[in-house]
């Protein structure tokens, strides 16, 4: 098998294989989904049938979008805040157990026919717990509808994510909740009433069906990460894997809280980090902190999962050319690839891949890196990795006959 080195030899620039081809390779590379919402796989058909089905009157103040053409218009937008005004208003329309059902078993298909070996999936229970829905309800239905990735042989988990606009709470909000409740207003669906959720969900759930760890993201500022210290800790004591949104419109200050206090072992998006070169450093070295250790079986550097299509649309890289991906790649920072709200962000994993091949010209090394950095970032021991690594090798082995010639 040849060297990442000796591929980049054969391939100094991918800009000459024809698109179509190109497209073929990344399509069959196996990949990991580590940073993906399940609501933002929405896809517009679905949301305006989930609409109609569950009598959500078009043009609503519910669902104000009179016709599917307007809702796929809405789907365009400049900013965080314009998205997420509409990630919450299409999000609506998921009311039933077979609406989670339907939205998973809809994105399982997607991860099938992006060849994903392993996804470690978003879902925010409190876009739904606080508008009366179970906290099970929305958990049990998107395992039902992931079933069939996983019968195809791909590794998926669950993380519960908070909210970090919605209030945080107190540790009293834990006292009684239950899984199988819903909350009347947001006020009642805080942070902490949602952990409380989902430790109650934990204590009954099957060992197949847990949630392996919990999330925080939606607004970045003025949310600082300290916020919810309390939940995080609570969650670490519980066994919960954690990671959390930060370094993309907030500053690599909120990175170094996330990292430092929250104690997180992944950081979602990051791409700030490049404005602290002590920050830079940091990300690039192995870390042997219990926390660590219990994430990835081993110290381990802390990676940060880009989304190259999110932050185009996001307008956090207005210019998607000057993207820092590379720029983080070349720190020895263990940044990989995802897709964030691909219904909301133009693409799945394969297109996010072949979105940062146009834009940022990496070389068929630095794409072969990019791949083993999603394997390496996931939350598995290293025993379990290595297959995976293995088949991305070999798949990148035959680069030059999959590609059509080279050296």
């Amino acid at each position: 098998m040849s060297s990442g080195a000796d591929l980049a030899t054969s391939y100094p620039s991918l800009a000459a294989v024809p698109r179509a081809r190109l497209a073929r390779f990344l399509a069959g590379m196996p990949k990991t989904v580590l940073h993906l919402h399940l609501e933002g796989s929405l896809e517009p058909e679905l949301a305006f049938a989930l609409a109609e089905r569950n009598g959500v009157e078009p043009g609503s103040d519910a669902f104000p979008y009179p016709d599917l053409e307007a809702l796929r218009a809405a789907y365009r937008f400049d900013s965080l805040g314009a998205f997420l005004d509409v990630y919450y208003a299409v999000a609506g329309v998921l009311r039933t157990e077979q609406d989670f059902v339907d939205l998973a078993a809809a994105y399982a298909d997607q991860l099938i026919a992006n060849n994903v070996r392993v996804a470690e999936l978003f879902f925010d229970p409190q876009t739904h717990t606080s508008r009366g829905i179970a906290f099970s309800t929305v958990a049990q239905g998107l395992w039902q509808g992931l079933e069939r990735a996983r019968h195809a042989g791909v590794r998926v988990q669950l993380i519960a994510s908070v909210l970090r606009d919605a209030p945080v709470g107190t540790v009293s909000d834990m006292d009684g909740v239950s899984a199988e409740q819903g909350f009347a207003t947001m006020e009642e669906a805080t942070g902490w009433a949602t952990l409380g959720q989902l430790l109650d969900y934990q204590s009954t759930a099957a060992p197949e069906r847990r949630i392996i760890g919990l999330g925080l993201d939606s607004y970045e500022k003025p949310f600082p990460p300290e916020l919810f210290l309390g939940i995080y800790e609570r969650a670490h004591a519980q066994g919960l894997l954690t990671t959390a949104h930060a370094g993309e419109e907030g500053p690599p200050a909120y990175v170094w809280t996330a990292l430092r206090r929250l104690k997180v072992s992944r950081i979602d998006h990051g791409v700030r980090s490049t404005e602290d070169p002590r920050l830079l450093e940091h990300l690039a070295r192995p870390h042997d902190a219990a926390h660590i250790v219990a994430a990835y079986g081993e110290p381990h550097r802390v990676p940060l999962t880009v989304c190259p299509r999110s932050n185009f649309m996001l307008q956090v890289f207005p210019d998607p050319t000057a993207s820092n991906l590379l720029e983080l790649l070349d720190a020895g920072v263990l940044a990989c690839i995802h897709s964030d709200d691909p219904a909301y962000f133009g693409g799945y994993a394969t297109d996010n891949y072949l979105a940062a091949v146009e834009w940022l010209d990496p070389s068929l090394a630095q794409l072969h890196q990019l791949a083993r950095n999603g394997v390496q970032s996931a939350w598995l021991s290293a025993a379990d990795k290595a297959p995976l690594l293995a088949e991305l090798d070999a798949y990148f082995g035959e680069a030059d006959a999959l590609l059509g010639g080279g050296g």
